[in-house]
Protein backbone atom coordinates (compact mmCIF):
# COMPACT_ATOMS: atom_id res chain seq x y z
CA UNK A 1 0.00 0.00 0.00
CA UNK A 2 1.33 3.13 -1.10
CA UNK A 3 1.19 5.72 2.07
CA UNK A 4 1.39 9.91 2.18
CA UNK A 5 2.37 11.95 5.19
CA UNK A 6 0.27 15.07 6.58
CA UNK A 7 2.02 18.71 6.02
CA UNK A 8 -0.19 20.44 8.22
CA UNK A 9 -2.95 20.04 11.15
CA UNK A 10 -6.39 20.93 9.47
CA UNK A 11 -9.99 20.18 8.81
CA UNK A 12 -11.57 19.32 5.49
CA UNK A 13 -15.40 18.96 4.82
CA UNK A 14 -16.10 16.08 3.02
CA UNK A 15 -19.25 16.53 0.06
CA UNK A 16 -21.51 14.52 2.14
CA UNK A 17 -21.01 17.82 5.47
CA UNK A 18 -18.81 15.72 7.82
CA UNK A 19 -15.97 16.75 8.98
CA UNK A 20 -12.07 14.93 8.87
CA UNK A 21 -9.67 15.85 10.86
CA UNK A 22 -6.26 16.06 9.43
CA UNK A 23 -2.90 16.01 11.59
CA UNK A 24 0.61 16.79 10.82
CA UNK A 25 2.61 13.75 10.06
CA UNK A 26 -0.15 11.22 9.89
CA UNK A 27 -0.14 8.65 7.51
CA UNK A 28 -2.84 8.36 5.09
CA UNK A 29 -3.50 5.71 1.92
CA UNK A 30 -2.55 7.48 -1.01
CA UNK A 31 -6.03 6.60 -2.86
CA UNK A 32 -7.95 7.94 0.34
CA UNK A 33 -10.56 9.93 -1.29
CA UNK A 34 -9.41 12.46 1.31
CA UNK A 35 -5.99 12.64 -0.07
CA UNK A 36 -7.63 12.56 -3.60
CA UNK A 37 -9.46 15.25 -3.00
CA UNK A 38 -6.86 17.63 -0.93
CA UNK A 39 -3.41 16.74 -2.76
CA UNK A 40 -1.98 19.99 -1.52
CA UNK A 41 -2.17 18.64 2.07
CA UNK A 42 0.05 15.66 1.75
CA UNK A 43 3.45 14.52 0.53
CA UNK A 44 5.17 11.42 -0.15
CA UNK A 45 8.37 12.82 1.66
CA UNK A 46 7.88 10.49 5.08
CA UNK A 47 10.10 13.18 6.89
CA UNK A 48 6.76 14.87 7.33
CA UNK A 49 6.19 15.37 10.71
CA UNK A 50 9.29 13.61 11.54
CA UNK A 51 10.62 14.42 15.36
CA UNK A 52 14.59 14.46 16.18
CA UNK A 53 16.67 15.00 18.96
CA UNK A 54 19.36 15.61 16.55
CA UNK A 55 20.34 16.84 12.67
CA UNK A 56 19.43 14.19 10.46
CA UNK A 57 21.97 12.11 8.32
CA UNK A 58 21.48 10.03 5.65
CA UNK A 59 23.50 6.37 5.67
CA UNK A 60 26.40 8.08 4.20
CA UNK A 61 27.01 10.60 7.28
CA UNK A 62 25.51 13.60 5.40
CA UNK A 63 23.67 16.07 6.54
CA UNK A 64 20.04 15.39 4.81
CA UNK A 65 19.41 18.96 4.47
CA UNK A 66 21.52 21.61 2.01
CA UNK A 67 23.30 24.19 3.93
CA UNK A 68 22.53 27.52 3.04
CA UNK A 69 25.92 28.56 2.95
CA UNK A 70 29.03 27.37 1.53
CA UNK A 71 31.31 25.58 4.31
CA UNK A 72 34.99 26.38 4.75
CA UNK A 73 37.29 26.22 1.17
CA UNK A 74 33.79 24.96 -0.35
CA UNK A 75 33.34 27.16 -3.60
CA UNK A 76 29.37 27.34 -4.76
CA UNK A 77 28.76 28.18 -8.34
CA UNK A 78 25.26 30.49 -9.23
CA UNK A 79 24.67 31.31 -12.78
CA UNK A 80 23.00 35.10 -13.07
CA UNK A 81 20.29 35.59 -15.97
CA UNK A 82 21.12 38.17 -18.44
CA UNK A 83 18.72 41.49 -18.08
CA UNK A 84 16.83 41.99 -20.83
CA UNK A 85 17.70 44.96 -23.48
CA UNK A 86 15.04 46.76 -24.91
Amino acid sequence: MKVVYAKTTTMVIRPSGAGVNIRKGEHWPANDPVVRDHPELFSRDPRVGLRVSAPLVDDDDQPVIERATAAPGEKRVTRRRRKATA
